[in-house]
């Protein structure tokens, strides 16, 4: 009988080592994921011309105007693309990035994201026509509150264009907009914009099962009395 006993007190550093790769297993299991969306994708290919004669909306993107929207994670997660629905007069690049809030009402802290706040960005390009483009990035996320703002004359970008307003909102996400460097502060842009396509993919980060930490803390506990 003993034998078996010590056959299974020393068997739990393993249980132990065990379970710990299982524990981290789980939180590395990440699931790919949007991990934001604010509109539902809407009609796609639309020439420049028709957001100019005013047939279809759009929001500028450009060196002159920057516009975002809020957004809210649940969960960590780590974000690996920016991006949405966009038009443009001709190809060029512009920035989609991630800026930190603290709360649901916050602005980023400078109007040329030149502050901390301001976490990562992308480059994207704008085709001729409207498109859904994304652009890469690797951004780790904590819960909490976070903008995602896009604009050009930033991080290399020089393209100007839009975003259509044709993609049917998901909740009642909060937009705004902002003209950098002309003294004038963010904005709500409320009712006066809606409909735009702002994305954020990604993983979610799961926490740790609950059974699995008490599994964990039971063999911990067990080891250290029989190491006694």
């Amino acid at each position: 009988m003993s034998h078996v006993l010590n056959r299974i007190v020393g068997s739990f550093p393993m249980l132990i080592i065990v379970v710990v790769l299982t524990i981290a297993n789980t939180a590395t299991n990440v699931c790919a994921a949007t991990i934001f969306e604010s509109g539902t994708l809407g009609p796609v290919g639309i020439a420049w011309s028709d957001f100019t004669s005013g047939a279809v909306p759009a929001s500028t993107i450009s060196p002159f105007v920057f516009t975002g929207v809020r957004f809210h994670l649940d969960q960590p997660a780590i974000a690996t693309q920016v991006g949405g629905h966009f038009a443009a007069p001709a190809a060029g690049t512009f920035f989609g990035a991630v800026v930190a809030l603290d709360d649901s009402n916050d602005f980023p802290d400078s109007s040329d994201l030149s502050t901390p706040d301001v976490l990562g960005h992308a480059l994207l390009n704008f085709t001729s026509s409207s498109a859904e483009v994304f652009g890469v990035l690797s951004l780790s996320l904590d819960t909490g509150w976070y903008a995602l703002v896009f604009g050009s004359g930033l991080y290399g970008a020089v393209g100007s264009g839009g975003a259509p307003a044709n993609n049917p909102d998901i909740g009642e996400p909060t937009y705004i907009a902002v003209h950098p460097g002309s003294g004038v502060s963010w904005i709500d842009l409320a009712t006066f914009v809606t409909d735009l396509r702002f994305v954020v993919k990604g993983t979610i980060v799961p926490e740790p099962s609950t059974p699995a930490l008490v599994v964990l803390a039971m063999l911990i506990t067990l080891a250290t009395r029989q190491s006694k």
